[in-house]
């Protein structure tokens, strides 16, 4: 189990420690998982994967020969232009850098979209299209 997932999961779904936690565990020791400090029952897993939306595979450590699935690509793309975001607000940034990083921003949102069409649309349609693009690079 990965405790990073489980702290990131929490935050994309805008839940408190307490809100995850609910009845059946304390949020210290949601705290503690998130931390590295406890680990989950399988029971207790699943209610945190319930509760944050997201399925027990989230967070489980991938294997290293394993890929990552597109939609946790798509989720981290979208992750990163957040980070991104709140980055440059928090920068004093030129009127060129602003632009910069909102051209970045955006182009880390459209491959999410574009991961999750090629997903939805798993034919050869995506494919062909992957290859135009890299042939147009």
């Amino acid at each position: 189990m990965d405790p990073v997932r489980v702290r990131q999961a929490r935050l994309e779904a805008g839940l408190t420690l307490a809100q995850v936690a609910g009845d059946d565990v304390s949020r210290t020791f949601i705290h503690l998982v998130e931390h590295g400090r406890s680990r989950p029952s399988k029971a207790i897993l699943a209610l945190i994967a319930k509760r944050t939306g997201k399925p027990v595979e989230y967070f489980l450590p991938r294997g290293a020969s394993g890929p990552m699935p597109n939609s946790e690509i798509a989720d981290d793309l979208i992750r990163v232009a957040g980070r991104l975001q709140r980055a440059a607000a928090t920068e004093r940034l030129t009127a060129s850098e602003r632009e910069a990083v909102k051209v970045l921003e955006v182009t880390l949102k459209q491959g999410a979209r574009f991961i999750r069409a090629m997903q939805r649309h798993a034919d050869g349609a995506a494919i062909a299209l992957i290859a135009a693009l890299a042939s147009a690079i």
